[in-house]
């Protein structure tokens, strides 16, 4: 922590990258420090980082996704696809398996844009929604889940942020560091479950 800002963690419910999603959110303790990091998220210096579940496992281990992004205010859905069309602005997802199986994938995400759902919508569209995403998975494979595991919202964790080492002004005491937030229980307890690495729980 510092003076003008902290860190929160969150285990459970938080609207975040999306309803649901858990893990740590940055807490500006005065205007100026908000304005900064209001300012560092509009230019995607500021690095985020997730873990989450996908349902299969993404044909390459490593990649740098491109695609378009939509948001109905409406329904509060996005829409993804391939090519540029009006109303559509481009968002970049890269990502790495840290572990698979036949059925299931553990993925570290950093969003090089950051729209939103983008993770969820993101990489459904390539035909590997998240476990648990109620608004873009597989509701067969969630309804599953909820009996099993209790599980009730999408698997996605908001694990690590990291400042750039420009950051100055109210953020002068964060500038090149790293923060992170350990894996929720339920989370790492799929986890193990499923026969993929685990990691720290809170």
């Amino acid at each position: 922590k510092t003076s003008q800002i902290g860190f929160m963690h969150f285990c459970g419910d938080r609207k975040m990258a999306g309803r649901n999603t858990g893990g740590i959110v940055i807490a500006a303790k005065t205007a100026a420090a908000l304005r900064e990091v209001n300012r560092l998220i509009r230019e995607d210096r500021i690095h985020k980082t997730y873990l989450c579940v996908t349902v299969g496992t993404p044909k390459l281990h490593d990649a740098k996704l491109r695609a378009w992004h939509k948001k109905s205010e409406s329904h509060n859905t996005v829409t993804v696809r391939d090519t540029k069309a009006n109303g559509f602005q481009e968002i970049i997802t890269a990502y790495h398996v840290i572990a698979s199986n036949t059925h299931h994938a553990l993925l570290s995400v950093d969003l090089i844009t950051g729209r939103t759902h983008q993770i969820r919508a993101h990489l459904a569209g390539t035909g590997h929604p998240l476990l648990g995403d109620t608004k873009y998975g597989d509701n067969k494979l969630n309804r599953r889940m909820q009996s099993e595991y209790s599980l009730h919202h999408q698997l996605l964790h908001a694990g690590r942020i990291c400042f750039p080492k420009e950051a100055e002004g109210p953020l002068a005491k964060v500038s090149g560091q790293t923060f992170t937030a350990p894996l929720p229980h339920k989370f790492a307890e799929i986890l193990q479950a499923l026969n993929l690495a685990p990691d720290s729980a809170c």
